[in-house]
């Protein structure tokens, strides 16, 4: 009877699970599919490669997903079963909160290696979406610009456009160069053509009509320049390195970073965070599927959308936690592995008086009846 107890409940687990996946992974990638085609309609580029750009933010889209589907799972498979009075029958015969424990933690612990496993491949998959998008974008150099906003995709350099077409022609050029730090420039044009040429990896932008204004801060000299014609260059050489297989930075190669800095080095803090962060998430995902059980059983006595409601809290909770901690980083508040782990500290407390609560609800008198365990 044990054994088809396990088996009854983890195919009650299995359906919600999945069902929540894909409605997770359909609001998180609406928005990422409207830009991506966006990329094809508007930009002209390859639907093979807008879909390898896709295929490369699935693990960290998952990586997101299953803690939350996992806990929705839960919540709503002992939600039925307490509302359904299945709770009362097994307690009936003897069967009590830790016996009902022993699936859940047999599909938390699967949850959990599937998430840690999509944690190790969010980083790689992260370096491999940039040197694909950078090999897109000396594909297609238009493809980054959007008009009428500033645009980052050049390292040290923001563009702003008011017009691009298809063929890559600019209209309304505003360029601020900060390559050389010593000597920042803006150039500003009427007209202009971007073109990218994929074997040296290098981006041009052809100006006509504008004018250039350089500050030389070492003897605090500016001149202008005006031109009919300009030819910029941009390099994309170094970060092309990394499409050709430089792995994602290591652990040890962080902490050697942040070692070597003179000054807190807020980006290598981040990284480290992310680290500890992408296998934290394994961790989210066998507490929330732990707190699911009592929360399903609890409210699957008063109503059949309270655990769920419930749910959704907690997990805007562990959410609002993640930004504060990312903040107490910012702030040099806290260490990285502290703000990484600051929402699993406060879940594990929460989960722990579930349990204990659930435990202590959850018997005859509870349920209005009497019976004989055998």
């Amino acid at each position: 009877m044990l054994k088809h107890l396990d088996r009854y409940i983890l195919k009650e687990l299995m359906g919600p699970f999945f069902l929540g996946i894909f409605i997770l992974l359909f609001i998180l990638i609406m928005q990422q599919i409207l830009k991506l085609m966006e990329l094809v309609i508007d930009k002209g580029i390859d639907l093979v490669d807008v879909g390898g750009l896709f295929l490369q933010l699935l693990p960290s889209f998952f990586l997101v997903t299953f803690p939350m589907a996992v806990m929705m799972a839960t919540v709503t498979t002992f939600n039925r079963l307490s509302a359904d009075n299945e709770i009362i029958a097994l307690h009936a015969v003897g069967v009590n909160v830790a016996r009902l424990m022993r699936p859940v933690v047999i599909f938390a612990l699967i949850i959990s290696f599937l998430t840690l496993w999509m944690g190790s491949m969010a980083g790689s998959s992260k370096e491999a979406f940039k040197s694909l998008a950078v090999k897109l974008l000396l594909k297609r150099a238009s493809a980054g610009l959007e008009a009428g906003q500033f645009n980052g995709i050049f390292s040290n350099m923001m563009v702003y456009v008011d017009a691009v077409s298809s063929q890559s022609e600019l209209k309304g050029i505003f360029i601020f160069d900060q390559r050389n730090a010593e000597a920042p420039t803006v150039i500003v044009a009427k007209t202009g053509l971007l073109l990218s040429d994929e074997e040296t990896e290098t981006i041009s932008l052809h100006l006509e009509n504008g004018a250039l204004h350089q500050n030389i801060r070492d003897n605090d000299r500016y001149q202008k320049m005006d031109f009919a014609r300009y030819d910029l260059k941009i390099d994309f050489s170094e970060m092309s390195q990394q499409k050709k297989g430089a792995p994602a930075p290591s652990y040890a190669e962080i902490k050697r970073r942040i070692a070597d800095a003179k000054v807190p080095d807020l980006e290598a803090l981040r990284l480290l965070s992310d680290y500890y962060r992408r296998f934290l998430f394994s961790l989210a995902s066998f507490i929330f599927c732990i707190i699911g059980m009592p929360l399903g059983i609890i409210s699957g006595r008063i109503t059949r959308v309270g655990g769920f409601v419930a749910g959704i809290v907690i997990i805007l909770i562990y959410y609002m936690l993640m930004s504060f901690g990312d903040y107490l980083l910012s702030s040099q508040m806290a260490p990285p592995f502290f703000a990484a782990a600051l929402p699993i500290l406060v879940l594990l407390p929460l989960c722990f008086y579930l349990l204990k609560k659930v435990s202590s609800t959850v018997s005859p008198t509870f349920f209005g009846i009497a019976s004989k365990r055998p």
